[in-house]
């Protein structure tokens, strides 16, 4: 008993023909993309919140850290008076060969601006997620209380329902 068969070619095959569909089956097509809200652009709650430390924020928030650091004990000026060189400025250590700050007191201040700006993305998340929350459970509850007024509509009330 011999038994032959061929493989038919992509012009017979409905899904990769040209027309794209039988007209006898609807075939899943894994292509198109599902039609959901993917067109639509919800804008970011998240729009307001500035994306990056201005050049003032940094320096303002380096000068706090030095001054936290000072009264720390952490951080000492080879000046006599440290409080003339927050004046002065930033940029101009008494001798051009020494550094302003030791590694250890860079990763301190950087520690420091990051555990800031952190707890600030943080809160502004929270707050969002709490509105977002809030707004769901709204809708749960309202979509709740009309099914319940849907269902005793019509129907009269007795002791078994």
């Amino acid at each position: 008993m011999a038994c032959a068969t061929l493989k038919r070619t992509h012009d017979w095959d409905p899904l990769h023909s040209p027309s794209g569909r039988s007209p006898k089956r609807r075939r899943c097509m894994p292509l198109s993309p599902p039609p959901t809200r993917a067109h639509q652009i919800d804008p970011s709650p998240f729009g307001d919140v500035p994306p990056k430390l201005t050049s003032e924020e940094i320096a303002a928030s380096i000068r706090e850290e030095m001054r936290r650091l000072q009264r720390r004990k952490q951080l000492c000026f080879q000046g006599a008076d440290p409080e003339s060189q927050h004046t002065s400025g930033l940029s101009s250590p008494v001798h051009r060969d020494q550094p302003l700050f030791t590694f250890r007191q860079v990763g301190l201040i950087c520690e420091r601006m990051m555990k800031e700006r952190e707890s600030k993305i943080r809160e502004e998340y929270d707050h969002v997620l709490s509105t977002k929350l809030a707004e769901q459970y709204d809708t749960f509850v309202k979509f709740t209380y009309d099914q319940i007024q849907k269902r005793f509509e019509g129907a009269t009330p007795s002791y078994l329902s």
